[in-house]
């Protein structure tokens, strides 16, 4: 079997190199073509925010950008309105607002260089990490366009009316980290993280494979350096890096029947750097209230129930299974390499229910494995037994059907069928950029003056709190600078107590009095009256003595708190 062999000695022809850049490219046009039509045909009066979905957390990951363009590597918590001390997070977001200093391009731009840098990376991993475990050029490619452009079967569930099933939206739509083509539409950091993922995993068997040599223990340093590039770009990723190492550690161990010590060496050195970094995080965690509150308020990102994702990745894993029990029965034994896509497999499946926080971000990458394992599933195994079918060697006595052209067809049938979830994503995103515009992912133009109003303002100064409505804290919080007293679900402490709050602070029958204690708690120094503020109450702050109107323009006016 092809991944029996030493896939360290894989060749890559440079005809396959070819299709990668021809698949990158592709990638690349189809992923900005969202983008681009909502730019195009953005409504007057409105403002492309730049980003197509989960408005809220981007807008975290703007404010670090702010912060590093104001020469900061520390994050301070602009979401909620406590004083607390900075912390080191989010160093990849600070470092893009360092570039946009030094390059003079824009957030927007260095934002769509980075995600568009990062896609073009993951494309070339993706195949490389392929090739590692597959010598056998037609599954290669089969895997990769497979990894590249597949989804689950959540489609169906939407074919059957059931898009709420279970009470949880398909995964296919709704968790982007699930599969690489949906990544491709999101964030940069998570899709350069995958790419490091994947460079870690090939470092650390890499290490394995070179035991006798010097380069070897090279490797693993490079696994450690990747584990701590990971550690910066998305840290709860560790636990899925550490729990595989450990997993497939031991069951070398198991086959071997003696302890494996360079191979334990080997995961010391490999998490040595990356756990320096994590004794930071953990003495930030506990000696920093507010940090502490952010990291309790992520409980609330779990997976799931279990079906959904046999609805993802059931297929998968049958076209896997298949393939385990082929090559039992020819009696083959599995290589170590092959084994570890397993462990992966099972890693991720222990972590999307273990008792952490955030559950359902652990299972980005498990579809690079799956796709390998499935792939080789259906191109050794599926379509041998298609082509020996009975019909199919009836249709092969005519001349002009040809066995190589038939599977290939039979291939380019299941990758289309598998690629029908991410077809409605694209068509849905694009649809949403160009008809629906919707807010918050389009801001009108006086929100963002004022935004600009309030950035002039603050200076170089550390920036005074701003209450507003949750959106309205979510966009000033990101792109002015400000503190505001509520504005991200997790980001923000005491989220709902703060929410009522706000909402309380806004309604026309609250007293003077408690408005005044409320914007003393919290050292607001701003407060800002527009049309989200009037929807959720009837508070007329020009009546207010202790509110003076400091900028306003057609549909918003910012108030300062008087002394």
């Amino acid at each position: 079997m092809s991944e029996n062999g030493s896939a360290s000695s894989t060749k890559i022809a440079r005809s396959e190199w070819a299709v990668v850049v021809v698949v990158t490219l592709v990638m690349l046009g189809i992923t900005a073509v969202p983008y681009l039509l909502a730019y195009a045909t953005t409504q007057p009066g409105q403002v492309f925010m730049g980003i197509l979905m989960n408005p809220e957390d981007s807008q975290t990951y703007f404010s670090k950008m702010l912060q590093g363009y104001d020469g900061s590597w520390l994050y301070t918590i602009t979401f909620t309105a406590e004083p607390h001390e900075p912390a080191f997070l989010g160093g990849f977001y600070f470092l893009l607002g360092h570039i946009a200093r030094w390059t003079g391009l824009g957030f927007e731009a260095v934002w769509h260089l980075a995600r568009t840098l990062s896609v073009a990376v993951l494309m070339v991993v993706t195949y490389g990490f392929i090739a590692y475990f597959v010598n056998d050029r037609r599954t290669r490619i089969t895997a990769y366009l497979l990894a590249v452009f597949s989804a689950g079967l959540g489609w169906l569930l939407f074919v059957l009316g059931q898009t709420y099933w279970l009470d949880a939206f398909p995964v296919d739509f709704k968790m982007a980290e699930a599969h690489i083509f949906f990544m491709n539409l999101t964030f940069p950091h998570i899709i350069l993280s995958t790419a490091l993922l994947m460079g870690s995993f090939w470092c650390m068997l890499q290490a394995y494979a070179f035991r006798s040599e010097t380069r070897g223990w090279g490797y693993a340093v490079a696994a450690s350096i990747l584990n701590l590039c990971l550690g910066i770009l998305h840290p709860l990723l560790i636990y899925l890096i550490v729990l595989t190492g450990s997993l497939y550690w031991l069951l070398l161990v198991w086959r071997a029947r003696k302890l494996l010590w360079y191979e334990g060496f080997v995961l010391v050195v490999a998490y040595a750097l990356p756990g320096l970094l994590y004794v930071y995080y953990g003495y930030s965690l506990l000696t920093n209230d507010i940090l502490r509150g952010w990291d309790s308020n992520r409980s609330g990102t779990v997976s799931p129930p279990w079906p959904h994702f046999v609805v993802a990745f059931g297929l998968y894993l049958l076209l896997a299974v298949i393939h385990a029990v082929h090559q039992r029965r020819q009696k083959q034994k599995m290589s170590a390499n092959w084994l570890f896509l397993w462990v992966w497999v099972v890693a991720t499946a222990l972590l999307i229910y273990a008792p952490l926080n955030s559950q359902r971000r652990f299972i980005q990458g498990v579809h690079m494995p799956l796709s390998i394992l499935a792939a080789a599933g259906f191109v050794e195994v599926v379509v041998p037994w298609f082509m020996a079918t009975r019909p199919v060697q009836k249709l092969l006595t005519n001349p002009r059907y040809t066995e190589v052209k038939l599977s290939r067809f039979i291939t380019a049938v299941f990758l289309l069928f598998m690629a029908l979830s991410n077809l409605y994503i694209l068509a849905s995103v694009s649809t949403s950029a160009v008809i629906q515009q919707p807010d918050p992912l389009f801001r009108t133009t006086d929100e963002m003056a004022a935004i600009a109003w309030l950035r002039a303002e603050n200076g170089s100064a550390p920036a005074p709190v701003l209450l507003g409505e949750y959106q309205t804290g979510n966009l000033v919080a990101a792109r002015a600078g400000n503190q505001v007293v509520a504005g991200h679900w997790a980001e923000t402490i005491r989220y709902d107590e703060k929410i009522a709050e706000v909402a309380q602070f806004y309604a026309g029958e609250t007293d003077d009095s408690w408005r005044q204690a409320l914007l003393k708690q919290y050292n607001v120094r701003y407060v800002w009256h527009g049309p989200r503020e009037q929807m959720i109450g009837t508070f007329k702050p020009e009546t207010a003595v202790y509110l003076q109107p400091v900028y306003q323009n057609e549909t918003i006016t910012i108030y300062r708190v008087g002394e």
